[in-house]
């Protein structure tokens, strides 16, 4: 549980190195690219990999119904988050992002 929080705690940094200054809380809103290197060749949403990592290692750890019941909960919200912001790429950068979506998986 432990390897697997710090797992996770590397590739969220790892991902906000990665993506530089566009690292963004919100949607990119200004001049941005499209990041496709670093951890970003390998997933398309390393720091939700990231995130989902920490969240099964707290329910590992904590094995309590309460937590699992969250973690799924958050897991299935950070989901939904990327569907949407997979929709707003696929606008803002059209066939650039179609083709690195071909390229590279969603998770791993």
């Amino acid at each position: 549980s432990y390897i697997m929080s710090f797992a996770g705690l590397i590739i969220i940094v790892i991902s906000c190195i990665n993506l530089g200054n566009s690292n963004r809380l919100c949607l990119p809103v200004g001049n941005t690219r499209l990041k496709v290197t670093g951890l970003y060749k390998l997933s398309r949403n390393p720091i939700y990999l990231g995130f989902n990592r920490l969240t099964i290692s707290s329910v590992i750890f904590t094995l309590n119904i309460v937590t699992a019941l969250m973690g799924i909960y958050s897991i299935l919200i950070y989901h939904f988050i990327i569907l949407a912001e997979e929709k707003f790429l696929e606008e803002k950068f059209g066939g650039e992002y179609i083709e690195y979506k071909k390229r590279v998986k969603r998770y791993i």
